[in-house]
């Protein structure tokens, strides 16, 4: 989507990207330990590359770990129905506030995506916050992993394979998993019917 494209509420991404940028100057030096946007104009170009070529199922996206808002609000610009789940309070009373003051439809709750029985999956690693699993967000949402037609998340570093394993254990069959890495780029996978199957399709 070019960046003076706009949806039915009047929103550009130049406008969403300026006032995700605002935001993020006001984040506190606590929070912006926790908090490292992606890249919107490449999660833009990613999503408008699905749109065009149809590879996603449906319309519904779900982010793991929204943060500000600002992923949803490229992907509600793009044409799907975005969902955000965060472990940070603030941060998903922040983007809340986004979606009603740029009038885009999105919806936030507060918690994990990792659900109980998710334990084994972190066995083996270590992370940069400690992790929770319980169903409380996706319930707030009304969904499940299984429902979702896309799925993005931009983990830490050394944090991909848990986001990569959840993934393939919940996600259905010819689902997208996107996810941020370095130099801007945007790795997309699909949901295989092997249980545990994960085909590359692109890095955009």
């Amino acid at each position: 989507m070019a960046e003076n494209d706009t949806n039915t509420t009047g929103c550009t991404l130049a406008l969403l990207v300026e006032e995700v940028s605002q935001r993020t100057a006001l984040l506190t030096d606590t929070e912006r330990l926790e908090f490292v946007g992606s890249e919107l104009t490449s999660v833009d170009r990613a999503l408008s590359h699905i749109q065009a070529e149809g590879l996603a199922q449906g319309p519904t996206f779900c982010e793991w770990g929204s943060g500000l808002g600002g992923v949803c609000g490229v992907a509600s610009l793009n044409g799907f129905r975005p969902l955000g789940i965060e472990i940070q309070r603030d941060f998903v009373e922040s983007a809340r506030a986004l979606a009603k003051k740029l009038d885009l439809s999105m919806e936030f709750a507060e918690g994990t995506f990792l659900l109980p029985g998710d334990e084994d999956l972190a066995e083996t690693m270590n992370f940069h916050m400690k992790l929770t699993f319980d169903r409380g967000a996706w319930d707030a949402l009304d969904l499940a992993p299984a429902d979702c037609d896309v799925i993005f998340a931009y983990p830490w570093p050394g944090e991909e394979s848990i986001v990569d394993d959840a993934f393939a254990r919940h996600a259905s069959p010819g689902a997208l998993l996107l996810t941020f890495h370095d130099f801007d780029r945007v790795l997309v996978q699909q949901k295989q019917n092997d249980p545990q199957g994960l085909r590359t399709l692109d890095w955009v």
